[in-house]
This record gives structure tokens, sequence and C-alpha cells, in this order.
């Protein structure tokens, strides 16, 4: 049977891959070859609130900039950026399992910097004017049907500026955080309510991570994708002769966008070009590992319980999708995207944060105007006798 004229029009018209990509969606070849979601392991939603016990955090205001893992990785805390920036936490244990808006940061604000002390207090700066806050969990609970949580404490102590990035110290708590505008470091400690501003770094408030890497070293980069090394205990930087792997020419491009470091001190990070990298502080050593997808950024990095690194990788407004990254063998693997059909049918395309929960769950944090709490688990290992 002859072909019509309107069937070959179709083929060689603009629309044709489009319809192609219609028609082959829910088939096998579909499922092989353009399926684009999460299969190597499973995914859970939880939305930020439980009604009923937890007022949600209204939409507008939910998008997660920031997770970490509380003490004793008991519950995971995190911090939404909007037209409000909140502070919540989700309690995974049976008798709860849901999110707790604890409170309001502020208006119009985004908190990107929230990690916790040794002694399970959290430090975090919200944004505008790099104004500083901490929250002692100690003393909150919550069960299914009801919760109790404790103030958050604003000290009265900010950088003057916006935040670009920082760490905080696990032993005393100060935060150590690097001025958007200013490119300074500065050392924020809530006790005696002090700023001190280290030193100037050029291009450091372009980038979006620092980290300690041991030994009382805060690692960073700065102009022209270099390394920096900040000592603590002497207050002395050094800028390394070391550089981010970056694509030749695009060198002033790159900076730092997300960092975490090992247990023998070795930091895994990723850059705002979409390049992995690891950097071994001992041997001055930095190793590329390319780009585990074709975009830029790499915008959050976990170390899992697996013995692999996960990662989001992406540009905010395109889709982000999670990786995972074995330092042991040096391979790279897209998982995808993150989807769920329960409790309702969502697709997670925007991704700002990660954390790692207490049985190697990955937290993820969406950061679109109605988001949710996402979390991965790595399917488990099988032994075969």
């Amino acid at each position: 049977m002859p072909e019509d004229d309107g069937s070959k029009k179709q083929a060689s018209g603009e629309g044709y891959h489009l319809k192609e990509s219609e028609t082959m969606a829910g088939t096998a070849e579909f499922r092989d070859g353009a399926f684009a979601f999460i299969t190597d392991g499973s995914v859970a939603l939880r939305e930020l609130g439980h009604y009923g016990a937890a007022p949600p955090i209204p939409n507008g205001e939910s998008a997660i900039t920031a997770l970490t893992p509380g003490a004793g990785r008991k519950k995971i805390y995190g911090a939404t950026s909007g037209k409000k920036s909140h502070l919540f936490y989700y309690d995974p244990s049976p008798a709860a399992e849901h999110v707790v808006d604890i409170g309001v940061l502020g208006e119009d604000a985004e908190c990107w910097i929230l990690a916790a002390d040794a002694n399970g207090v959290l430090h975090g700066i919200v944004n505008p004017g790099g104004r500083v806050f901490s929250y002692d969990p100690r003393g909150e609970f919550s069960v299914i049907w009801k919760y109790e949580v404790k103030p958050i404490e604003f000290p009265g102590v900010e950088l003057g500026e916006d935040a670009a990035c920082g760490v905080v110290e696990p032993e005393s708590g100060k935060i150590y955080a690097v001025g958007r505008k200013s490119s300074a470091l500065f050392e924020v400690d809530i006790r005696p309510k002090s700023v001190r501003r280290l030193a100037e770094i050029e291009g450091a408030g372009k980038s979006n991570a620092v980290v300690l890497g041991g030994h009382g070293n805060i690692f960073g980069s700065c102009r022209n994708g270099h390394v920096f090394r900040f000592a603590i205990a002497s207050d002395s930087l050094e800028i390394l002769d070391l550089q981010l792997p970056s694509p030749k020419g695009m060198e002033f491009l790159n900076h730092l966008d997300s960092a975490v470091c090992g247990e023998q001190g070795t930091i895994f990070a990723g850059t705002t070009l979409g390049t992995i990298f690891r950097l071994e502080p001992a041997a001055l050593k930095v190793t590329g590992y390319g780009r585990p997808v074709s975009d830029h950024r790499i915008r959050a990095l976990t170390l899992g319980k697996d013995g692999v690194v996960y990662g989001a990788a992406g540009s905010p407004g395109k889709n982000s999708h999670l990786f995972r990254w074995d330092p042991r063998t040096g391979e790279v693997k897209d998982l995808g995207l993150p989807m769920v059909h329960f409790p309702k049918n969502w697709v997670c395309y925007d991704i700002s944060a990660l954390a790692t929960g207490p049985n190697g769950e990955i937290y993820i944090g969406e950061s679109e105007r109605i988001s949710n709490l996402m979390i991965y688990y790595p399917p488990a290992k099988t032994a075969i006798e």
C-alpha cells in the first residue's frame, strides 16, 4: 500500500520527532532507551508538613536549599528559601514519620548554610545581610499526632553582606563564611557575638562552597579556579598551585560548587561548570572525573554509607539528575530524575541540597515554588554464594 502525501510530510516535518516520542511512550523501547527516571533503587516523597499535626510550609516558601543530619543522624534538618525562609526537621521514626516546621528565619530570604556542631546544635546563615542563627534541638520531640520545637536563636550577629558559602567547625561551633560581595573570609563566633574578617580572597565570593579538609584547614576556590587553603590555627592563607578541572580557556568561569570531606581527609567536590574531582590535601593533588551529565553545576554532594558519593547535577531551571560516584573504582553513574507515584505523582526536576540519613538513605531537597523532601534508597547489596 503506497504512502499518502500526509504521512511523508509528517515524517519530514518539524514536529515529527515529538510525535515519534509520544508513540514510543510506555513501550519497552521507550523504557530502555528514553526513560530518564531513577530505576536503580527506589524513591519516596514526604510533604513539608503533616496535616492535623504540623502545618505544611506554604508554596512559594518551600524550596529546600540546605539539608544536614542532626545529632546521631536521627533527624534530618533543613532550610527553605522564598517569600519566607523556614527551618524544619524530618523525623523518620515510626512514631512520627513527618516534617515539622520549626519556624521562620526571615522574609524574602534564602538559607544555603546549615550544619550541626559536635553537640548537635545547628548553626546557619540567612540572607540578605548574612544574618546568623542557631537552634538547639535538645528537648524537642514529635509523635504522629503532636510535636514540640525549641526557639530559633538570633544572637544579633551578621556579616553585613550576603554569605556566598560557609562551613561550621564542629568542635567550636564557629562558622567560616565567604562574603558574596567582598570575597572576604569571615569567622563568626556566636558566644562572644564576634565577627572577624580573616582574609580577602579574590574571586572566592563567586563560589558556592568551602570545605573543612581536616587538620584545621579550609579549602575553597578563588580567581581563575585556583584552590586556596586557610589554616585556622595560624590565620594564614595560601593560594595553592592547583586549579579546578576545567575546559581549556574557561578557568575564569569555574568555581567550587559543592564539596564533602571523606574519613581519610580526601575531598570530593564539584564545580560550577559541572565537573567532579577529588582533592588529596596531603599530596596536593587534584584528579578530575569529568561531567556526570551534559550540563553545568554540581549543586550538592553527600557521602553515602555504601562507600560512594552521591550528587545532584544540573543547572537551576533545568533537569537535576542524581548520580553516584564510586571513588574506589572511579565509576560515575547517572541515576536519573527522582520520580514517585505515591502519595502523589511527582517528578523532582530541581535539586539544591542532599544529606545522608541514619540507614544510608539519601535525602533530596527539591527547590521549586512547590517543593517536597524526597528520599532515595540505594539498592540493597546481595551476596551470591
